[in-house]
C-alpha cells in the first residue's frame, strides 16, 4: 500500500472537514439541510461510485471469489469485534445498556459514508467496489445484532433486517448482476454514474464538518468520562489487531488493502439514529463520532504505514 496516497488522500479530507465547519458557522444548516445532504450521499452518490466501479471493473472468477471473500470477512469481522470489545467492556466495569453502547460505538466503523468514498478514491473504481462490500457485511451486523443490543432484552425481529434493503446494497446486487450476465450498460448511465460518484466524498467530509461544529456550538465539546474506550479500540487496537491477523489470509493485495483501509474507519455515522431511536441518547453517539474522525486523520495513515511492514 503506497502510505503517501493514503496520506494525501486523508489529509484533503481534513480539508473538506474544516470547509464544512467554515460553512456552519458562516450559514443556518439545518436539520432539513443535513437529511438532504445525507440522502444525496447515501442514496445517490455511494450507489453511483458502487455502479461506476462495476462498470469499470473486468469481472472474473477470481474477481468475484475476492468479493465472496471480504462479504465474509466483513461479517465475521464485526460480529468477533462486537462480542469481543462487550466483553471488555464488561470486564473494565461498564454495565448493562452502557456497555452495549460502548461496544457498539468501538466495534462498528463508518465503512459507508467515509469507507467507499476514500476507498474509490485510493484505489480507484474496483476499490471503491470492495469497500461497499464490505460495508454490506456491517450492515447486516449493524441491522440484527446492534439493533438486538439496543433493544434492552427485546426479541429479534425479522422486520429489523428490512433496514438492509437500501439503495447502496441494491447497487451491488444490480451491478453485479449486469456483470455477470454481461449486460453493458448505455454510455449515459457510464457517464452519470462516474459524474456523480465524484459527489460522494466531498459532500460526506462537508456534512461531517457542519455536524463537528455544531456539536461544539451545543456542548462545547465536552466530552463523556468514557470516550478514550470506544475511540481506542476503533481507531488503534482493533485496526492493528486486524493488521497482525489479515497476512494470515493470503489475500491478493487489493482486497487485502481495502479491508486494512475499511477496519480503520472512525465511528459510523448511523450510531447517532440509532442511540436516538433506541436509547435517548444521542450526543454520546455524536461525541464519540466527531472525536473519533477527527482523530482517525492521524490514525488512518498510521495504520497504513504499519501494514506496509507487516504484508
Amino acid at each position: 500500500m503506497d502510505v503517501l496516497t493514503v496520506a494525501v488522500a486523508i489529509t484533503v479530507m481534513g480539508i473538506m472537514i474544516a470547509l464544512g465547519a467554515v460553512v456552519s458557522m458562516k450559514v443556518e444548516v439545518n436539520q432539513q439541510a443535513k437529511q438532504a445532504l445525507v440522502l444525496i450521499v447515501l442514496n445517490i452518490a455511494v450507489p453511483s461510485v458502487i455502479l461506476n466501479g462495476v462498470f469499470n471493473t473486468d469481472f472474473s472468477d477470481d474477481l468475484l471469489f475476492q468479493i465472496g471473500v471480504v462479504f465474509a470477512i466483513s461479517v465475521v469481522f464485526h460480529l468477533v469485534s462486537l462480542v469481543a470489545v462487550l466483553f471488555l467492556a464488561r470486564v473494565i466495569g461498564f454495565r448493562s445498556m452502557f456497555a452495549k453502547k460502548m461496544a457498539i460505538l468501538g466495534a462498528l466503523g463508518n465503512t459507508g459514508f467515509i469507507g467507499i468514498p476514500l476507498c474509490y478514491t485510493i484505489f480507484g473504481p474496483t476499490g471503491g467496489l470492495l469497500a461497499a462490500i464490505f460495508d454490506a457485511g456491517l450492515d447486516i451486523v449493524v441491522f440484527s445484532v446492534a439493533v438486538y443490543l439496543l433493544q434492552s432484552g427485546a426479541g429479534f425481529q425479522l422486520r429489523q433486517l428490512k433496514a438492509v434493503l437500501n439503495l447502496p446494497l441494491a447497487a451491488v446486487v444490480v451491478g453485479l448482476s449486469s456483470a455477470f450476465i454481461g449486460l453493458e450498460p448505455p454510455a449515459v448511465v457510464r457517464q452519470l454514474a462516474e459524474l456523480l460518484s465524484g459527489l460522494a466524498a466531498p459532500l460526506a467530509m462537508l456534512y461531517i464538518g457542519i455536524l463537528l461544529h455544531q456539536l461544539i456550538q451545543r456542548t462545547g465539546f465536552r466530552v463523556y468520562p468514557q470516550i478514550w474506550f470506544p475511540v481506542s479500540l476503533r481507531l488503534l487496537l482493533i485496526p492493528v489487531v486486524a493488521v497482525m491477523v489479515l497476512p494470515l489470509l493470503q489475500l491478493p493485495e487489493l482486497p487485502q488493502n481495502v479491508v486494512v483501509i475499511s477496519v480503520s474507519m472512525p465511528t459510523f455515522m448511523l450510531a447517532a439514529i440509532l442511540f436516538s431511536r433506541y436509547t435517548e441518547d444521542e450526543d454520546t453517539a455524536v461525541m464519540t463520532i466527531c472525536l473519533s474522525t477527527i482523530l482517525s486523520l492521524a490514525t488512518i495513515p498510521l495504520i497504513a504505514f504499519l501494514a506496509s511492514f507487516v504484508m
